[in-house]
């Protein structure tokens, strides 16, 4: 009974720290939307294949003027309404102050929004989430390190009680983040490796990469919890600004005579509206 305590309390402060985490705050005021020209609105057609059959979704994203994401849209295979995401930002530092997250299921509504602040340096330093009725259910408080990168989140619940934190170390010549979730007894019960382009972030969890010439992954390796190794490869499609309109992503796999085989993971498509 004590293994099984133990077990389902470290999921859950793993979970609490995976809903606002390291790599969400590094990503958090990334534009990973588009590459060069700015659109006022994509439409995503997102693709899954496994041995069960082919799953799609459809996200629609809508731009301001300065290119900034201001309402994002999620829709089920069904062409169903299933979340609407919307923000406020300050479009002067480009930095994002709110996120508002709708989402409808089968259980009911629910809505959270997530506050933003910065210091004088425009560095996340808190994420304060709120419910509908505008009770506080957590608090993130991030320590960053002088690039601006955080070093420490530590998670507070609605009654400002802590309940763990998540750790960073960079390596910068290595473009990787260790990054290590903390309980409050100072256990680690959890670390994952992050490999962040510090120039132009996009983390990838666990993986060594080859990119093209526009600066997006053909080849990569990701490292699976059992110690084994996945490879992928992707195809990309460009429009005549520059911007991803495909990415096509194959698992492979190679055989004992030396032979690849390649099957479709995954595949993205981009509309854009200039």
């Amino acid at each position: 009974m004590t293994r099984i305590i133990f077990f389902l309390l470290s999921l859950t402060l793993c979970t609490a720290v995976k809903s606002q985490n390291i790599y969400s705050a590094l990503q958090l005021n990334v534009n990973n939307e588009y590459k060069t020209k700015k659109p006022l609105k994509i439409i995503e057609t997102n693709s899954f294949y496994s041995s069960v059959g082919k799953r799609t979704s459809k996200n629609v994203k809508i731009f301001d003027a300065f290119g900034m994401l201001i309402n994002e849209e999620r829709f089920d295979e069904d062409n169903n309404l299933i979340a609407r995401l919307t923000y406020t930002n300050d479009i002067v530092r480009r930095l994002k102050l709110s996120r508002t997250f709708e989402r409808w299921t089968k259980f009911g509504a629910n809505k959270e929004t997530a506050f933003y602040n910065y210091d004088t340096k425009g560095y996340l330093i808190e994420i304060v989430d709120k419910d509908a009725g505008d009770n506080m259910i957590r608090t993130s408080r991030i320590i960053c390190n002088d690039k601006g990168f955080p070093l420490e989140l530590s998670l507070y619940d609605g009654n400002n009680k802590n309940f763990g934190k998540e750790i960073a170390e960079y390596l910068y010549d290595k473009n990787k983040v260790v990054t290590s979730v903390i309980s409050n007894d100072g256990r680690t019960i959890s670390a994952d490796t992050i490999k962040f382009h510090f120039y132009n972030p996009n983390p990838i969890n666990n993986h060594s990469s080859t990119d093209n010439l526009n600066g997006d992954m053909t080849r990569w390796e990701s490292t699976n919890f059992d110690g084994s190794k996945t490879l992928y490869e992707s195809e990309y499609t460009y429009d005549k600004d520059g911007n991803c309109t495909d990415e096509i992503i194959y698992k492979v796999t190679i055989k004992s005579n030396g032979k690849k085989k390649r099957e479709i993971n995954r595949g993205f498509r981009k509309q854009y509206t200039y």
